[in-house]
């Protein structure tokens, strides 16, 4: 930057002294021109001076300045602009040299999408000399899904007139699979035209590798940690519904009435995907409690006295204050948050007549009133040891009865909208338990709700 400014500095300067050489002999010829009409002799100052030709004399010292004033100015600008083109020739070459260096494969493509130039590392990239690159079309130097890849970013930084940054494509030379991360800018010409496009091809191949199995193991990590809690949650399901596919139905249940009310405006801001992800997963922890009621009691045949419902209502406490427990060792959110919701929660009716707390309308948490009406309809569908299943037209009439005193208007509305799709995943499970038969004989009478 100060070079740049010494060398500004000498050029303005070199200026001045031309122009102060012209300014200093137009004075010289106008004042003689002065004196000479003013005086009524010629000044014999000069001839004294100069001689007897004293005009012809100063008109040579002012030509000899003049000269050597603009040779000087002429050899400047010719030295300067030797060193210009020195200096640009070693930025050139250190650009090159940068260019050659790089870990990164850089490239430039002309506009009919031919290879202008790769550096080394492209080279090595694709497994081919660099000399046999040039030339080549996007095509026949990459391979058809990385130059349709490339092709379309080429596109998009020509019609927004910037670079793209960060596109994904895959490399296979010789068989060898390499991920690479491309960009592409503009390569533009001495008018500003854009001649072409270049950017850089950056090695991700390992980083892709590192992802893949991290995504693996974070799935195989989700499954495991699904199953565990359907497990878990089977060990309480099976002292009092069987071995059925009743946990399976209500978490789809539940996932199709959370889908279906994010549809909704008031529901949009709330109900996202990770929301339904984790009402899938905690909803078949809705009676997990149960493990805390004696088999006397839940398993009883006939009806059930008052202190003894009592009892079976207890199980939501049990089941909210063991998943609580659990969260208090976790850091951060998790599906347990809703899974302690339902678990408390899936019993409150929504005109206030409900259990643990008598809670009303909204102030049940949504996730407990979604699978409220799930769990319900399961419970009226399936065949229990104390009752028979009902047909879904008869568990519908029931539950568009119990609208708005029961449950969530929305919830009901949002269930009626899918009906369809509850029943036939009914009937498919129902079919994988292989119990379309008819049942033996007639189950004890019982009250239903206290499930």
């Amino acid at each position: 930057m100060q070079a740049a400014v010494r060398r500004r500095f000498r050029r303005d300067r070199a200026d001045s002294m031309v122009l102060t050489a012209i300014f200093l002999a137009a004075a010289y010829w106008g004042l003689e021109a002065l004196l000479n009409v003013l005086s009524p002799s010629e000044i014999s100052f000069y001839r004294e001076l100069f001689g007897p030709r004293v005009g012809e004399t100063a008109m040579r010292v002012i030509a000899v300045c003049l000269f050597l004033l603009f040779g000087s100015h002429v050899q400047y600008t010719i030295n300067e602009r030797r060193r210009a083109e020195q200096a640009l020739r070693a930025s050139e070459e250190k650009y090159r040299t940068i260019l050659e260096t790089i870990e990164e494969g850089y490239y430039e493509f002309d506009l009919r999408g031919r290879l202008r130039f790769a550096n080394d590392s492209l080279a090595r990239m694709l497994g081919r000399p660099r000399a046999a690159l040039v030339g080549l079309s996007l095509e026949e130097a990459l391979g058809v899904e990385a130059a349709r890849v490339l092709s379309e970013a080429i596109e998009r930084c020509r019609r927004q007139n910037r670079a793209v940054k960060a596109v994904e494509c895959r490399l296979q030379p010789g068989g060898e699979e390499l991920w690479v991360e491309a960009s592409v800018a503009p390569f533009r010409g001495e008018d500003g035209e854009i001649v072409g496009f270049r950017g850089l091809f950056r090695d991700r191949t390992e980083n892709k590798r590192l992802e893949t199995d991290l995504l693996d193991s974070y799935r195989k990590l989700q499954q495991a940690r699904a199953a565990t809690i359907l497990g878990l949650a089977k060990l309480a399901e099976y002292r009092d519904e069987g071995t059925g596919t009743h946990l399976e139905r209500i978490r789809e249940y539940a996932r199709l009435l959370a889908e279906e009310l994010a549809r909704l405006p008031r529901y949009r801001g709330y109900i996202d995907a990770r929301y339904i992800e984790d009402i899938y997963q905690s909803a078949i922890l809705h009676d997990i409690g149960k493990v805390g009621v004696p088999d006397a009691i839940l398993l009883k045949p006939g009806e059930l006295t008052g202190e003894e419902f009592e009892v079976i209502r207890r199980h939501t406490v049990f089941g909210g204050e063991a998943i609580a427990a659990i969260q208090q060792r976790i850091e951060g959110r998790s599906f347990l948050n809703i899974g302690r919701e339902i678990a408390y929660h899936h019993h409150e009716h929504w005109d206030g007549s409900g259990y643990p707390r008598g809670l009303k309308g909204e102030e049940i948490p949504l996730s407990a009133r979604i699978v409220a009406l799930a769990d319900v309809y399961d419970a009226l569908t399936s065949r229990r040891f104390y009752k028979d299943a009902f047909s879904h037209e008869k568990a519908r009439r029931i539950i568009v009865s119990l609208r708005g005193k029961h449950f969530d208007p929305d919830v009901v509305d949002a269930f009626l909208r899918l009906e369809e799709r509850f029943d036939r995943i009914r009937r498919e499970r129902l079919e994988e338990e292989g119990r379309n038969s008819p049942p033996a004989s007639s189950p004890a009478p019982r009250q239903a709700s206290a499930g």
